[in-house]
């Protein structure tokens, strides 16, 4: 059967490194096995320090990626928000240089370098994924002069997002209400993610959540003898998301005795933005930035692996996916009905406990250095194998696949 193909507009991809990086990768690393080519259309990546060139390898040779150009609107941003911290000014004030995000640099070169592919390409349905949601913006442009098919992922919710509250808030609305309008089908990384005019129910609307690549996971081994039980937490912390009640309930056990200070460790592995004060009193070993390879690397080194979510957040944390593929025990602080905490215990993969529980943080926390204590604390291979099993890539790939075959039979357009 001949292949079609599908144009993806991807601001996150290698070399630039980090969590957002690693659904569209995936999807483009399996997509010619579910029956589509894809032409990528991304940044250069001036001004970003995260980069993974090692995913490089994961491109498949059929794949076509464009760079497009871009104004470095987003490093002036950064550098404002840095300013306006110093002068004791609200941040967010720079949010004014920038709608619908500090990426839209990338948008104008990204719309012609999408026009050129479909002129030379001519692509069968246009796959965009955001964060940024400069990428629905550019995908809404070439829809409207265009008419090419066009499926919008969705791997954070919009204006609907309460950590994403922007100075032109009435403006994002009408352009999501204008996505909304255009696009054929829409796709969310779990039932949390809302879309403002896209109910539940809505037939466009299918859930695809992330997963893992058995390639990423080679064959589990036990942890070295060690002294001390490492607790990992391995991704970004940061705001509401910096695991305070983790760290006070640590402090405690350590300073009534419970656990000796010599005993324990919490390692921070990544962009973990937490003040000094919150760790006053934790064994705490940080590990800066590192990528793909060395993050799963870290996971198989730690003991139990932690994964927080602060009240109100109900998705699950892509790095979850990863955790439980591992077989490493987790401890789970998040709200019952975040999704992370909910795959946790179906899966029976650790401890779940909700972040307002600072005794029963505690008790966890303790039930796990005990275990580890006893020899006890064992990865398991049947979490790992399920884990594997539900949320492979080349799986969900498949189902991308059907989502874009649905986009191009409902859609008048052909080529």
């Amino acid at each position: 059967m001949a292949h079609r193909r599908v144009l993806v507009l991807a601001y996150y991809f290698p070399p630039l490194g980090g969590g957002g990086v690693q659904r569209t990768l995936k999807f483009v690393k399996y997509l010619p096995t579910a029956g589509y080519d894809p032409i990528v259309v991304t940044t250069t990546g001036v001004g970003h320090v995260l980069r993974d060139p090692g995913l490089a390898s994961d491109v498949p040779p059929s794949a076509v990626v464009l760079r497009a150009p871009e104004l470095p609107i987003h490093v002036v941003k950064w550098k404002l928000e840095a300013v306006l911290r110093r002068l004791g000014l609200p941040a967010r004030l720079a949010q004014a240089i920038g709608w619908p995000d500090e990426f839209v640099g990338w948008a104008p070169g990204a719309l012609l370098t999408a026009l050129r592919a479909v002129r030379r390409y001519r692509p069968d349905v246009v796959y965009s994924t955001s964060s940024p949601v400069s990428a629905h913006a550019v995908a809404l442009a070439l829809k409207q002069l265009t008419g090419v098919p066009w499926v919008a992922d969705f791997r954070d919710a919009w204006t609907l997002n309460p950590e994403g509250a922007h100075l032109y808030r009435g403006l994002s609305r009408r352009l999501e209400r204008a996505v909304v309008r255009h696009a054929d089908r829409f796709v969310v990384v779990d039932d949390s993610v809302r879309i403002r005019g896209v109910p539940e129910g809505d037939p466009r609307r299918a859930v695809i959540r992330n997963g893992v690549d058995l390639d990423d996971l080679p064959a589990l081994a036990p942890r070295s003898e060690s002294s001390r039980f490492r607790l990992a937490h391995v991704g970004m912390l940061y705001g509401q998301r910096n695991a305070a009640p983790v760290l006070t309930a640590l402090r405690n056990l350590i300073r009534h005795g419970t656990i000796g200070r010599d005993r324990v460790e919490l390692r921070l592995v990544g962009d973990a933005r937490v003040d000094e004060r919150s760790t006053a009193g934790v064994p705490l070993t940080r590990r800066p930035y590192v990528d793909h390879r060395e993050a799963v690397a870290e996971m198989r080194a730690a003991d139990a692996l932690l994964l927080y979510q602060p009240a109100g957040w109900n998705g699950a944390s892509g790095q979850v996916y990863a955790y439980l593929a591992t077989g490493r025990p987790i401890l789970c602080v998040a709200p019952p009905e975040n999704l992370g905490s909910r795959l946790v215990a179906e899966l029976g993969a650790g401890i779940c406990v909700a972040p307002d529980d600072s005794a029963g943080i505690e008790s966890a926390i303790e039930r796990l250095f005990r275990s580890w204590s006893a020899g006890e604390l064992m990865p398991s291979d049947e979490v790992r194998a399920e884990a594997l099993r539900r949320f492979s890539r080349a799986a969900l790939t498949r189902e991308l696949a059907h989502v874009l075959d649905d986009a191009r039979a409902q859609s008048p357009f052909r080529g």
